[in-house]
């Protein structure tokens, strides 16, 4: 993977201030940790510079630190800042995609079972995303599922317990969606009725994937289309958790 390319593109992009893509060093560091909790908090970055006399730019710390870690792990930070912007438009994140499509790493990632949240969607959206850079477009595709599959789960375990033994994908979309038609009254039926179809075509998708012979581009778009079905899908939900 070239970091050097990649960060010359990228951080442009997260260098305007008074802008909702502004990363301020804090916000750089708080990323970081994310993905490693062992990772000096940013007053204390702060310190070991000071305390180095070491007077340098962002852009030269932001890279230092990315350059500190295996390949797998940056592809994660870089996906995970690029799911963060608001202006996703920009010719220079399909650029960055290109450029980590080339990235022969595996990554090593482990989600915890816990309580569905935004960040912990934004965690397997990175996963998803190091699977399509890699070109592992199927299993991409798998997890998108079972990130789907994970949250209905979770939001029938909070929000309907008598019927947390159910777990088969299509029969919990149709449960969810019963409940929601229940007790939203004013939610636009056709958005309850794409839950059950976006179900229906990540869990034929993800069947099928390994059985047809999809051309590479054909995989990618496919991938990236299930990848933000899923997103869309979980984000609309998490207001009703």
């Amino acid at each position: 993977m070239n970091l050097i390319r990649i960060y010359n593109l990228l951080f442009p992009l997260i260098n305007i201030q008074e802008n909702p893509d502004y990363f301020s060093g804090k916000r750089f560091i708080e990323k970081v940790r994310e993905f490693d909790e062992s990772h000096p908090t940013y007053p204390q970055y702060i310190d070991i510079m000071r305390s180095k006399n070491e007077l340098k730019s962002r852009k030269d710390y932001y890279l230092e630190i990315l350059e500190s870690f295996s390949p797998d792990i940056q592809i994660g930070i870089i996906n995970s800042i690029i799911e963060d912007l608001e202006n996703k438009e920009n010719d220079n994140i399909q650029r960055i995609r290109e450029l980590l499509n080339g990235a022969n790493v595996v990554p090593n990632a482990v989600i915890a079972e816990e309580l569905w949240n935004a960040e912990r969607l934004t965690r397997y959206l990175s996963e998803i995303d190091n699977s399509i850079s890699q070109g592992n477009y199927e299993r991409a595709t798998t997890l998108s599922y079972t990130c789907l599959e994970g949250f209905f789960k979770s939001f029938v375990n909070a929000n309907i317990p008598d019927q947390s033994s159910v777990n088969e994908i299509i029969r919990l979309a149709r449960i969810i969606r019963t409940y929601l038609r229940q007790n939203i009254k004013n939610y636009p039926d056709e958005a309850l009725s794409l839950l059950s179809n976006i179900t229906h075509t990540v869990d034929r998708t993800r069947n099928q994937f390994s059985e047809a012979h999809f051309g590479e581009e054909t995989q990618r778009w496919l991938a990236i289309y299930i990848r933000d079905l899923v997103n869309s899908q979980i984000r609309m939900l998490l207001t009703f958790m």
